[in-house]
């Protein structure tokens, strides 16, 4: 089995998990996702105003970056750059 290739050789991407305390921890996660990186942002323990400006400012530069978002939980957002591709799954009944 010497053949086998760890999967972080053969993807340079990242799924970056993202706790922000403030706004301005807003600008590192835009700057991680221009690096092509996807981010996983939980905004759960924030105040509503606060996590709503966020997810706002988020939103925006994720749309002006031509890329993705995705609630995938309460106050938990998927933010993917434009070489990701988000595909939504339904559950058969």
């Amino acid at each position: 089995m010497n053949n086998l290739l760890p999967l972080q050789e053969i993807s340079p991407h990242m799924i970056r998990v993202f706790h922000p305390q403030s706004f301005e921890d807003a600008q590192e996660a835009i700057n991680a996702m221009k690096t092509d990186d996807m981010l996983l942002v939980n905004l759960a323990a924030l105040e509503n105003k606060l996590a709503q400006r966020l997810t706002d400012y988020l939103a925006g530069s994720t749309f002006a970056l031509s890329g993705e978002r995705m609630e995938i939980g309460r106050g938990v957002f998927l933010f993917a750059p434009p070489s990701f591709l988000i595909s939504r799954m339904m559950a058969s009944a």
